[in-house]
């Protein structure tokens, strides 16, 4: 499997970022950047994205946008927009992967996103690092083995993490006993 060039990855998250900037949409990075921006540099295979859509009009205008750079099935996409799930863009220059959640699977969580400098010279909404620990142990539950050690360092490694909210929201996700486990591994 070939690694991810960080000058491609940069000019993928350019384009994706501004084609959503330019419907409109809500959204953040999330995945494998947050994890290696939180905690952990590391390898990553596709870039994770978090949006909300609702409208006709705003399925329209991102699809639009997307088409001349992208590669998706239109078909797919549209499912699973009105089944809040994800579908795949491929970036038509690089063919990285860009994965496309729809709605949130923390609440609010959107709401809480930074803009931030991911990479050098490249500015992008960032979900939070409580967020992005919710997120993963919401991925741990799913199976994920590769997301605890995500956990454990953007844990070990955040410098203004407010423990509190992710222990209150770990329990209304279901998620709080794999928090308290990870959390006991690491001292």
């Amino acid at each position: 499997m070939k690694q991810i060039d960080t000058d491609e990855l940069c000019s993928v998250i350019e384009r994706i970022v501004k084609c959503l900037s330019q419907a409109q949409l809500p959204y953040h990075i999330t995945g494998d950047l947050a994890s290696s921006y939180y905690g952990e540099p590391r390898y990553t295979q596709d870039i994770d994205i978090v949006l909300t859509i609702q409208s006709s009009e705003d399925i329209k205008s991102l699809f639009e946008l997307l088409s001349p750079e992208f590669i998706f099935d239109e078909v797919a996409a549209r499912n699973a927009i009105s089944e809040k799930s994800m579908f795949q863009l491929l970036d038509d220059a690089t063919m990285i992967r860009v994965d496309i959640h729809v709605g949130e699977s923390v609440p609010q969580e959107l709401k809480r996103s930074k803009d931030v400098e991911l990479l050098p010279g490249l500015r992008a909404n960032l979900v939070s690092c409580e967020d992005a620990i919710l997120s993963k142990l919401l991925w741990i539950k799913k199976g994920s083995g590769k997301s605890e050690q995500d956990v454990i360092m953007m844990i070990k490694s955040a410098s203004e993490l407010d423990v509190n909210f992710v222990k209150s929201m770990s329990e209304s996700l279901g998620v709080s006993e794999i928090l308290e486990n990870l959390i006991s591994s690491k001292e």
